[in-house]
């Protein structure tokens, strides 16, 4: 055992404990500490008299006496609260007592429990006995805020008195948060008064951001002003339960930008890991710039975003980028990009300085020509595609080469289907402009195209619908349906469902042949497809299974509408809008398989790393950047690069799970900010106005999910409620008796198979999962684009 002043520390925190060398830290960064000594190594009852001297030289009088173990307060482990702390210790017989109960929490139930829990043998207590500040107020700061994980957010909580009725919560602190420009965002008082002077709090603001520019990480601050309104600092610690910071990977973004979630928010639902990021985020980029140096005068292709946008692990269409087109084309125009992408017009998005007529002709041309050279692009690409083969097998270096190699045709993929969109989405708004007579239609005009959309025939998405709902209805009439494929794990259904031998085996195995690279946020690289985790489809099955067997059969499929009565131009483009619905969905299913092949390369590559000893886990292959990656295999061989990319892809693997929390407002100007739900206002209306596109009027229960896994729970007859469907909701049709989304297009996935299903649905009601309830009374009349709360 030895003692030191904590000013006198020379020690590492290997040998102080954290606690100890977080105080010294503090001093180092020219923060007040109470004045305080250090008991290294403490033992029970030990050198009584070299502990009085030091307490003897600190005026004796009130101290605190706090655990320091090794380990405490790291950036691994924090041990919070498990080890001992006693305040207000007066007098040489209280203090040796207090230190004797700091050294026995060690060997605490519960702090062994945690250490083993925690994979941490530390077994060595330090004590530091400090003087008691006479608070005035007290309590804790976050150089990050521990509940949204958000970096540009400063949390303070005040209480008055000591702070120890804070951390043991029994008291109600006041609440602050601050920017990073130290302005106030938010503040939440106990009473009428605020506990903190506006002076206090920018004190507290002003010296802990000094501390973590010293640190060089986030920090984990206590604090207390005592009566005279000196600031001390208590503790400093790092926070461990937070990610890297949310906004690490945000694209540069001009002010006056309008930015949109709709459209690129049912592709790319909630947020993406990096490798996605800058694999199909790029290639979004990649396919939007090529659309533009086809027609509307782009230059050339470039490394700038200047179509897609990332603001905190969230995508998002950079309208003004698309904007540009209206300049140099006929016939593209703000208003027309706003009612496509966000079913309304964008009174945001402003029209750019528009070009000579002439120019604007010769744009229009071009941009025909484009549409009409569709069908032969995809077809020369679909030849090169039936070739393309990533390996899965090999060294690190060999499978990152043939990866890096890769992208420039995965870009292409992006671009072919970015054109047979094109041709969907043109197609769509004629048919829709016949029926308005140009003007802004109204929801039953929408509706009316709605119907009209319905039943074009083998659409790759409503054959998987098919295909899908055949197996489904002959598991249910299987006689062991209840006990050997719904009643058991997915798992086992799997393995009853490969064995089974009416021939239901062979059609799932041909299901998957067809469709197997399907799945859900099936865009993203760290998602696996159905083949290669079918019990994730299986899952899906089971509930559909448990429809039917509960009387809830699938859904009649309407007849293609009758179009011999429609006036001539109708007749001529309702044909046309089906083919190209068709060719949207092949191209889709094309470029998702091409994607899925991507994933499995990528997924062996970490494997690899692994194997080879680089990387700790093979799931964090998918949190570099691909520029990244290639550069982690070239250089992995030093220790201190493979130590660096191992922490901080965990950082950024523990952002994600925030970054999915963040909710953003549909269309935004400059960066967008995440709602902050305490300033929102919430709707009490009983109704929302959406999009119809598939008509009908149903009134049943709602089903609110924001995820395939949520969407289990959905009982037949219910109305899904959902931020956006892709193909990995599809078993889940079958059940529902109508769909209502926040944001979507007549052209979407939920609107092409509500269509074949025949079932009402609503999209693009902007908020219907924030305003809509699990288990409230619906009405959907997607005959005027209405939904009721009743």
């Amino acid at each position: 055992m030895s003692i030191r002043w904590i000013q006198d520390i020379d020690l590492r925190v290997d040998e102080v404990g954290g606690k100890a060398a977080g105080l010294s830290k503090l001093i180092e960064w020219g923060l007040a500490i109470p004045a305080g000594f250090v008991i290294v190594d403490a033992k029970k009852n030990a050198d009584a008299a070299a502990i009085a001297k030091y307490y003897q030289s600190m005026g004796s009088g009130k101290v605190a006496v706090r655990s320091s173990a090794l380990g405490e307060d790291g950036s691994d482990h924090s041990f919070a609260g498990l080890y001992e702390t006693v305040l207000d210790v007066e007098g040489e017989d209280a203090l040796f007592e207090a230190i004797n109960r700091c050294v026995e929490s060690l060997d605490s139930h519960r702090a062994s429990e945690y250490r083993q829990n925690q994979d941490s043998d530390e077994s060595s207590m330090c004590v530091v006995v400090q003087r008691m500040v006479d608070a005035q107020a007290a309590g804790v700061l976050f150089s990050v805020d521990p509940v949204s994980g958000r970096h540009d957010r400063l949390v303070i909580d005040a209480v008055a008195g000591l702070g120890e009725a804070l951390v043991s919560g029994d008291e109600t602190p006041d609440h602050y948060e601050y920017g990073i420009d130290n302005f106030l965002c938010y503040e939440e008082f106990v009473d009428s008064a605020a506990i903190l002077t506006e002076q206090q709090r920018l004190q507290l603001v002003q010296q802990a951001r000094a501390a973590v520019t010293a640190a060089g990480e986030a920090l984990d601050m206590e604090w207390a002003f005592d009566k005279q309104g000196t600031l001390y600092w208590l503790q400093a610690r790092p926070i461990t339960t937070v990610g890297s910071d949310l906004k690490e990977l945000d694209t540069p973004i001009h002010p006056s930008d309008v930015l949109t979630r709709c459209n690129i928010g049912e592709m790319m639902p909630g947020a993406s890991c990096p490798l996605t990021f800058s694999t199909t985020g790029r290639a979004i980029e990649y396919g939007m710039q090529h659309m533009h140096v086809s027609y509307a005068g782009r230059p050339a292709i470039t490394d700038d975003w200047t179509q897609v946008a990332m603001c905190s692990g969230k995508m998002f269409l950079n309208m003004s980028g698309s904007a540009a087109a209206g300049a140099t084309v006929l016939g593209i125009d703000v208003k027309s990009m706003g009612l496509s992408l966000c079913g309304r017009i964008v009174e945001e998005l402003k029209p750019p300085a528009k070009r000579s007529i002439f120019i604007r002709l010769f744009g229009m041309v071009k941009m025909l020509r484009y549409l009409q050279t569709a069908d032969a692009v995809i077809g020369d690409f679909k030849r090169r595609a039936a070739v393309f083969q990533i390996p899965v097998q090999g060294s690190s270096a060999e499978l990152a080469k043939v990866l890096d190699e890769s992208k420039d045709f995965f870009y292409e993929a992006f671009a072919v289907h970015l054109q047979s969109s094109t041709t969907s989405g043109f197609a769509s708004n004629i048919l829709q402009a016949m029926i308005s007579g140009g003007q802004e239609s109204s929801p039953e005009e929408e509706a009316e195209a709605g119907r009209l959309m319905a039943g074009a025939q083998d659409v790759e998405s409503a054959v998987l619908v098919d295909q899908l709902d055949e197996i489904v209805d002959e598991i249910s009439r299987h006689p062991d349906a209840k006990s050997c494929f719904v009643e058991v794990s997915p798992e086992l259904a799997l393995h009853w469902l490969r064995g089974e031998g009416s021939g239901i085996s062979h059609k799932f195995s041909t299901f998957l042949k067809r469709h197997g690279h399907r799945s859900y946020r099936e865009l993203c690289v760290r998602e696996v497809c159905w083949s290669d985790a079918p019990e994730t489809l299986v899952t899906t099955m089971q509930a559909s299974v448990t429809a039917r067997l509960m009387g809830n059969s699938s859904s009649v499929r309407p007849e293609a509408a009758d179009i011999s009565s429609l006036h001539r131009g109708l007749r001529w483009i309702v044909p046309k809008a089906h083919n190209a619905v068709r060719r949207r969905e092949a191209t889709k299913s094309l470029l998702v398989d091409i994607t899925n092949r991507l994933k499995r390369g990528y997924r062996a590559l970490g494997e690899q790393l692994v194997a080879e000893n680089k990387l700790d886990d093979a799931d964090l292959v998918f949190f570099f950047l691909h520029d990244e990656l290639m550069a982690f295999v070239r250089d992995a061989a030093a220790p201190e690069v493979r130590r660096h990319w191992n922490q901080h892809t965990k950082m950024r693997r523990r952002a994600l799970d925030f970054q999915n929390r963040l909710d953003f407002e549909e269309v935004c100007v400059g960066a967008p900010e995440p709602i902050d739900i305490r300033n929102k206002i919430h709707d009490t209306d009983a109704q929302l106005i959406g999009r119809p596109v598939s008509k009908g009027i149903v009134e049943a229960r709602a089903r609110v999910a924001f995820s395939v896994a949520e969407a289990a729970a959905i009982q037949p007859g219910e109305i899904l409620v959902a931020p956006i469907t892709d193909v990995g909701w599809t078993p889940y049709f079958s059940m529902i008796a109508g769909l209502v989304t926040d944001v979507g297009s007549a052209v979407s996935h939920g609107a092409v198979i509500a269509r074949e299903y025949g079932l009402p649905a609503i999209v693009n009601t902007r908020s219907g999962t924030k305003i809509i309830k699990t288990g409230d009374m619906l009405r959907l009349n997607a005959d005027t684009g209405v939904v009721t709360v009743l």
